[in-house]
């Protein structure tokens, strides 16, 4: 007998019985699993959901190449609403190894957003696709107790004395209207895009880090583009899901890192302020009103960075840098995509314009007051409805960090709760709920201020442009103050805005959405 044989007799009888362990606490698991799952379905009354009819079943590419075909195509939003009119407004779907549930159901986003919050995060996919953007430490990318923190982080920056800081604004407006009357009498057209871009862009570093950049005037537009291009790239491998790493895509990367390259530079200005502070903090009492803290003589008193509140919190230059960066392009793309979708429609409906330069009239060219401009109920009425219908942000993902349940979507009429097993991920779509007809009417289709006048107020689930809950978009008021305020002075500066061409909108879907051929425009001065 080989002398190895009774050592390799003794493993197999260690192996075998251990393989066979594990092999049975894992059915024994599955089994309870199984077992739990069917009580809950049964405790909530949860009943079948409709299934996207795969071709391929297991991994679901044939709904991954149909997605990725519109989303090519710049189709994807319609496509997307297509398949809720095709499979009911609550589907179910495989995304190579992911588990979708798509939903456009106001109780399902009231559910996620609000009543079972705890029970949904940010999902792996949507965090893998733009972490070289962003970064791991991006609140947009964070769930639980680490996003709890990072938002109260954001909250002094969002008060009302910031966002209703309008001689801030009008600063900037100023050069916006410069900018737009040269290119107009030069040319005799402006396309409006790069313009908002940049003034929003400009806004956003003085409110957020003390400073404007002022691209408006003599800044680097190629950074512009590196945002755009980074953005964009990040949705492109958010559609190419866990083939992302593998396609590659050197633009984004490129395009990410020279942007994240300029963004050092407010890294070292927050590094120097916390450490100017602390030196502060360790001199005498009597010296401490000699010294001056960092740049505060270029703030106003009674004004909160975000660069010194982040600045307060650490000084890893990791986590700066991905929270600095996701700030700025929070409030540049979201509200620059507004003014662009909004004005394009402007350019194509005259009477609208008409309109609402017959309102902001009462204020005899003087500019608004911030209460004023809150009382303008017919420019609020335009930004509702662009939101509405061209919404900044028109899908988003969640994922079940727990078993759980959604109120609707299941049994014959879809009315019934659903069962979300933990990992599931949940795509909601608000360019399908914002354009539902049994919600808002036949006309759903289009832009009407004037629905407004009945709605406003009701339905708060049905209408989503800022998300809703704990999680909601923190900068809204003043992305909606910022719109406001730039539409009413470019109103009070054109008498007439009307269109160059016929191109339709075409979708351009990056951290925000707007349309890909701008807003080219022919102004007349008042």
């Amino acid at each position: 007998m080989n002398s190895s044989e009774p050592q390799v007799r003794a493993l197999e009888l260690t192996i075998i019985p251990l393989l066979g362990s594990v092999i049975l606490y894992w059915v024994y698991n599955k089994v309870l699993l199984g077992i739990s799952r069917r009580n809950f379905k049964k405790e909530n009354n949860c009943q079948p959901i409709p299934t996207y009819p795969h071709v391929d079943p297991i991994f679901g590419f044939d709904y991954w190449y149909a997605l990725k075909k519109a989303a090519g195509s710049r189709n994807l939003l319609v496509w997307i609403r297509e398949q809720y009119s095709l499979y009911g407004y609550t589907y179910f779907a495989r995304l190579q190894t992911t588990h979708i549930i798509n939903t456009c159901e106001p109780e399902n986003l009231k559910a996620m957003h609000s009543t079972k919050f705890r029970d949904f995060g940010v999902d792996k996919r949507r965090h893998e696709a733009f972490v070289p953007l962003l970064g791991v430490n991006s609140i947009l990318l964070s769930n639980g107790a680490t996003w709890k923190h990072k938002r109260a982080a954001l909250a002094p920056s969002f008060t009302r004395s910031q966002y209703s800081n309008l001689p801030l604004f009008e600063k900037h407006i100023l050069n916006l209207i410069g900018e737009i009357k040269a290119e107009n009498a030069a040319a005799g057209q402006v396309d409006l895009t790069d313009y908002f871009h940049c003034c929003t862009f400009d806004i956003t570093t003085e409110l957020m880090y003390g400073k404007s950049v002022e691209l408006l005037v003599n800044g680097d537009k190629e950074l512009m583009k590196d945002m755009t291009r980074s953005a964009e790239g990040g949705q492109e491998r958010w559609v190419l899901a866990r083939l992302a790493k593998l396609v590659g895509n050197p633009t984004f990367i490129d395009s990410a890192s020279r942007v994240r390259r300029f963004m050092a530079r407010y890294v070292d200005q927050a590094i120097a302020y916390r450490e100017r502070l602390d030196h502060l903090k360790s001199l005498p009492i009597q010296e401490i009103s000699k010294q001056n803290v960092g740049d505060s003589k270029a703030v106003e008193a009674d004004r909160v960075l975000y660069l010194h509140t982040v600045a307060l919190k650490t000084l890893d230059k990791a986590a700066l840098l991905d929270e600095l960066t996701t700030i700025l392009f929070a409030g540049r793309d979201s509200t620059a995509a507004l003014l662009t979708n909004l004005f394009f429609v402007f350019a194509g409906n005259p009477e609208i314009w008409a309109k609402l330069r017959e309102e902001i009239s009462v204020l005899n060219g003087q500019k608004p007051t911030f209460d004023q401009l809150k009382d303008l109920q017919y420019v609020q009425s335009c930004l509702n409805e662009s939101l509405r219908l061209d919404a900044v942000v028109p899908l988003n993902t969640r994922m079940a960090l727990v078993d759980t349940c959604l109120p609707r979507g299941g049994g014959p009429d879809g009315k019934s709760p659903i069962f979300v097993p933990a990992g599931t991920n949940i795509a909601f779509h608000v360019t399908a709920l914002h354009r539902r007809k049994d919600l808002w009417g036949d006309d759903a289709e289009e832009f009407r201020p004037e629905r407004w006048e009945k709605i406003k107020g009701q339905g708060a689930w049905m209408y989503q442009p800022f998300g809703g809950g704990p999680r909601n978009c923190p900068g809204q008021h003043l992305s909606l103050t910022e719109a406001a305020y730039t539409i009413v002075r470019l109103a009070q500066e054109f008498s007439h805005i009307e269109r160059v061409d016929d191109d339709p909108w075409v979708e351009s879907i990056g951290l925000a959405t707007l349309n890909l051929n701008g807003a080219k425009v022919r102004l007349t001065a008042a």
